[in-house]
Formats: C-alpha cells, sequence, structure tokens
C-alpha cells in the first residue's frame, strides 16, 4: 500500500513540473508571436495604432491570466501531492500503533 502511495504522489510532482514546463513554453510562444505582431504594428498611425494598443492590452491581461491559471495548477496539484503523503505518513503510523499494541475488541 504504501508504495502505491508514493508513486501516486511522484506521479503527481512529475505532472505539476510538466505544467511549468508547458506554462513556460505557452508564455514562450505568446510573447513571440507578441514580438512578430508589435513589429508590424510600430508602422500603424491614428485609429489602427490606437485599436492595437487597445487589443495588445486585452492580449497581455489574457496572457497574465493563462500564466495564473497554470501556475494555480501547478501549485495545487503540489499541494495534494504533499497533503498525500502526509496523510499517508499518519495512517501508516496509526496501522503500526494498532500492530504494536493489538486491535481491543
Amino acid at each position: 500500500m504504501s508504495g502505491m502511495f508514493a508513486t501516486e504522489s511522484e506521479v503527481m510532482v512529475a505532472t505539476a513540473k510538466k505544467v511549468d514546463a508547458t506554462n513556460d513554453q505557452v508564455q514562450a510562444e505568446l510573447n513571440r508571436v507578441k514580438g512578430i505582431v508589435q513589429d508590424v504594428a510600430g508602422s500603424w498611425k491614428g485609429a489602427a495604432s490606437t485599436s492595437f494598443a487597445g487589443l495588445m492590452a486585452r492580449w497581455d491581461d489574457s496572457a497574465s491570466r493563462l500564466r495564473a491559471a497554470l501556475m494555480d495548477i501547478s501549485t495545487n496539484i503540489r499541494s495534494n501531492a504533499s497533503q498525500f503523503d502526509s496523510s499517508e505518513a499518519d495512517n501508516s503510523q496509526a496501522l503500526r500503533t494498532i500492530e504494536a499494541q493489538g486491535l481491543a475488541l
């Protein structure tokens, strides 16, 4: 039973790392696209420039919210892994206590 829990906890931690890596990749791609678009938009004037600025503000907000959401997911997975390990340790200790003292029926 203990091995199963350790494996599950390890899977959770590995998954959190994958979420972090995905977040980094997504943010890098969003920044790359933003850079390309901003290079083109540099030649715009007037209303087009104003509209683009508003669009980029929304882009930045959305990218920030996506980054925060993925960070929250990763943090929650790590927290669950930690709680899982703590519960396993508590349960193992309780079983050792029962085994040592015997089960009083």
